[in-house]
């Protein structure tokens, strides 16, 4: 009698464990369609003990390659594929986003002795600033990452006219465990953290060359 309650017992225990998965209810996180919102900031911690005086810095609002220029975020689902995460969207839009981290880290580098977004500020220089990928590798035939790639044009300022100083493209590729949208966006943040990086210090070259 009690090999069959406990038989009975086990039947029921392996019915209602399966169930979930017949009936398609998975698991909180699989259904999950609420709306999650997202930000990648960057912070250059320390200010520069040293500020130059009289170069101030017109930061263009940063432009987004239309493919990734609405707040949704997009994964890469083949080669010519992407695939919005609609349930997963930026907190603002990215170019304002962008453009708040540049202005923000290039305020506390000490290369310019202003930062500015307003183009009715007279400006020494004028910082072109273009996001030409943002998304998640999600392709089979590679492994997951995080991809951000970024292009910059320094330009000096005149009346009716600009010259090109100095320019440079950087792309990263960030490993990250799996294609999901928090593992994107911290590889994003990484990411971004190394761009800035590089391009502080291509400045700081470049200006450390200039003729006084």
């Amino acid at each position: 009698m009690l090999n069959r309650t406990v038989a009975r017992f086990v039947g029921l225990f392996v019915l209602f464990a399966i169930l979930p998965g017949c009936l398609g209810l998975g698991s909180k996180e699989d259904n999950d369609n609420s709306p999650h919102y997202y930000v990648i900031d960057v912070d250059r911690r320390s200010i520069a003990s040293h500020f130059v005086k009289d170069r101030v810095l017109y930061l263009k609002p940063v432009r987004l390659t239309s493919h990734f220029r609405g707040k949704n975020i997009v994964f890469r689902i083949g080669d010519n594929e992407y695939q919005p995460q609609l349930s997963h969207q930026f907190f603002s839009d990215p170019q304002e986003m962008f453009t708040e981290q540049l202005k923000r880290w290039l305020s506390k580098s000490g290369l310019f002795s202003q930062v500015v977004t307003r183009e009715d500020v007279p400006a020494d220089m004028a910082l072109e600033v273009a996001v030409t990928a943002l998304y998640g590798d999600k392709r089979a035939q590679f492994s997951p990452q995080s991809v951000l790639e970024m292009q910059f044009f320094l330009l000096k300022s005149e009346q009716n006219k600009s010259q090109l100083l100095f320019q440079t493209g950087l792309k990263v590729e960030v490993d990250i465990a799996e294609t999901t949208p928090p593992n994107v966006v911290k590889g994003w943040k990484q990411g971004l953290n190394e761009v800035l990086l590089t391009v502080e210090d291509d400045l700081s070259d470049y200006f450390s060359k200039r003729k006084p």
